[in-house]
């Protein structure tokens, strides 16, 4: 062999050996059954693309902004960002309204080429927590007529609400309204999505929209790739990195509570103690009702009657110790979790106090993780589904979780998801070969567990270091037949009373409060638990009248099932009512033949109560249901207004419109 042709052939067998060590050094090795490694490998389906363009080289730039107050805004407004950077060469930011900062809010609004909401409602029409301080900033400057406050702003807005509730999406609606006042041009009509249907059927229809809408403004061309293909599911189903650890001690909070200067709030809740519980239901009861009272003592959280104790709960320990098993891991595994696209080279570990996508500072068991930021029981969202979907063996199984995560399987979604309100313990046993790993479960599948909120059921004067609580417990068979048990009730009903640190907590401020002055008349409706802050309010007056302050008339509306099976805080209410500090009228709607509730005693009461509120301006408060039992009682005092008052159905309307205006008319309902 010639020296030429022998310097070809090596040339030759260099380049197969270098390609043939690269495709060996890049093959995927197959995932565990468990899910499980030492880190986490990409999902299958990534592939390797030119390198995008950054940040700083898009011209154009899309703010998205939510606000949020069980997770669910959250969630639409990432996917709609991922959306979004799949179609168009921009810069898309997703911010929350809680890190918008207000001074410099008006530039932020208008500096990007367009700025997209999406807002939640809860409660009596109001907006996420969050969301407050600039609710607030936006209606001031509504009232001030800066009709030209926001001109450059282009935008388009999803609100997020429920149809049962009266003020459906009032948030979103109000959003809408305040920033086409101030000048902003509309670019995409208003979105209504309706939890009480179908939200994401609500959500897809509204983001087809967003993309031919931008592209028709002129803010960014329309690529190649279609509005269908963009908004086809994602191949790679988003998954955090889960490592295992050694010798690691797991701890769901810091064995002490670590303040920050702002003090305890819900990012930094206080680790309290649960000091008292009792049930207040009767034996004959088949339900549970309890008192339960926190002792905040050393955390400098101060409260006012009316308002909300939030509490962080865990999910029942035999629930977790299923869960575990089928996800086929060691709940007792000690792991570490990071946001691939946060943690540093290598996925090394966070800093230190810092907190990881969970939420949770440092490493953690497996139980802890699901017992404490894992939403086991609440229905999958369909995107939830399609995750599922890629880690499923079975063809059969496959395809019928795409079905129903598909846009022609709203049907069959909505009856055998949502009516029977199965869990996703109870998904996961019916499709046995899907097996997904911990980072996409904690990722895509499962959503956080959220706080839960009380009213507040006791006056600071009386216990001002230990707010109380009156829960009531949630249980009841599903249509799959699994009893459902609540998980704030249940785990609240289970813990050890006194001991130390078990309670993450927070006080939430509200606009739920009595009257300035003490001789104004109130009229107090809340049945049931609705009772809570109207028990704080009869404590604050109280104590006004050991004080000596001269107090006004108050008429309390209570309703219960029985006398002698739920009608809780009995001998107070009794004593305060022989004191002189108000005035007790019950409806019992299981005694007797026809159910009486507290719309009829009110209505019996017409007059006296159209007397306190009209001639002398008293207060009106409601509390409790708000799907039915506030219309009903709302329709009531509009009734007894055009009944004793002769005022029209609009005068009447109008003049509830006035008290609430001036903060007579007041709701606290869920």
């Amino acid at each position: 062999m010639d020296p030429q042709t022998l310097m070809l052939l090596s040339a030759v067998l260099f380049v197969i050996s270098i390609v043939g060590a690269y495709f060996s050094r890049t093959k995927a090795s197959p995932t565990p059954a468990s899910g499980l490694k030492r880190k986490e490998d990409t999902p299958a389906g990534a592939a390797a693309s030119k390198a995008p363009k950054t940040e700083s080289e898009f011209s154009k730039s899309i703010r998205i902004f939510y606000g949020t107050q069980t997770g669910t805004a959250e969630i639409f407004a990432k996917e709609l960002g991922d959306l979004l950077k799949k179609t168009f060469e921009a810069k898309i930011t997703i911010t929350d309204f809680e890190d918008v900062e207000l001074d410099s809010a008006q530039d932020d609004l208008q500096t990007p080429d367009a700025s997209l909401v999406l807002c939640s409602t809860y409660g009596d029409g109001e907006p996420p927590d969050t969301c407050l301080p600039f609710f607030e900033w936006l209606q001031k400057k509504t009232e001030q007529e800066e009709e030209e406050g926001l001109s450059e702003m282009k935008f388009g807005v999803f609100a997020l609400g429920n149809t049962q509730y009266e003020h459906f999406n009032n948030s979103g609606k109000n959003l809408d309204k305040f920033f086409a006042k101030l000048g902003a041009e509309r670019i995409i009509d208003l979105g209504l999505g309706d939890d009480n249907e179908d939200i994401e059927e609500d959500f897809n229809k509204w983001k087809a929209t967003v993309i031919p809408a931008l592209a028709s403004s002129g803010i960014v061309k329309l690529p190649g790739v279609g509005v269908d293909e963009a908004s086809a599911p994602d191949t790679v189903v988003k998954a955090y990195v889960v490592e295992t650890l050694e010798g690691a001690q797991g701890i769901a909070f810091p064995e002490v509570n670590v303040s920050k200067t702002k003090g305890y709030d819900a990012h930094n809740p206080f680790k309290a103690t649960l000091s008292a519980r009792r049930e207040l239901h009767t034996s004959m009861s088949e339900r549970s009702c309890l008192h339960v009272e926190v002792d905040l003592d050393g955390s400098q959280l101060s409260y006012e009657t009316g308002d909300h104790l939030g509490i962080f709960p865990e999910n029942d320990a035999d629930l977790v110790k299923k869960m575990a098993a089928r996800l086929e891991v060691d709940g007792e595994m000690m792991i570490s979790v990071h946001d691939p696209a946060k943690s540093s080279k290598g996925g090394a570990l966070k800093a230190v106090g810092e907190p990881n996508p969970l939420g949770h500072v440092g490493p953690l068991s497996v139980a802890t993780a699901l017992a404490r930021y894992c939403d086991l029981l609440t229905p999958l969202r369909k995107p939830a589904l399609t995750a599922l979907a890629a880690f499923t063996s079975d063809a059969a199984q496959k395809e019928e979780l795409e079905r129903m995560a598909g846009p022609d399987g709203k049907t069959a979604y909505a009856d055998w998801m949502m009516k029977p309100y199965r869990s996703v313990l109870e998904v996961l046993e019916a499709f046995p070969t899907c097996k997904p790993p911990l980072g996409a479960f904690f990722c895509s599948v499962v959503p956080r567990l959220q706080v839960r909120y009380y009213s507040i059921s006791s006056s600071p004067r009386v216990a001002p270091s230990s707010p109380h609580c009156t829960v009531a417990v949630v249980a009841g068979a599903t249509g799959t037949g699994r009893m459902h048990r609540g998980v704030a009730s249940t785990w609240l009903g289970g813990l050890e009373v006194g001991k130390n640190l078990q309670v993450p907590a927070f006080v939430r401020k509200s606009s739920f409060r009595l009257p300035v002055d003490p001789t104004v008349p109130i009229v107090m409706v809340g049945p049931g638990t609705g009772l809570a802050p109207f028990r704080g309010f009869i404590q604050e007056r109280m104590a006004l009248k050991a004080e000596g302050a001269e107090l006004g008339p108050a008429l309390l509306f209570f309703g219960c099932r029985s006398k002698t099976v739920d009608f809780i805080y009995e001998r107070e209410l009794h004593e305060a009512e022989a004191a002189g500090v108000m005035r007790l009228d019950v409806a019992f709607s299981r005694e007797g033949g026809a159910k009486v509730y507290v719309q009829h005693r009110i209505a019996q009461r017409g007059e006296e109560v159209y007397k306190l509120l009209k001639t002398s301006s008293g207060h009106f408060y409601i509390c409790g249901d708000a799907k039915n039992m506030a219309k009903d009682v709302h329709k009531a005092l509009l009734d007894l207004l055009s009944a004793e008052g002769g005022l029209s159905g609009v005068d009447a309307e109008k003049y509830v419109q006035e008290m609430t205006a001036s903060g007579r008319y007041s709701r606290d309902v869920w």
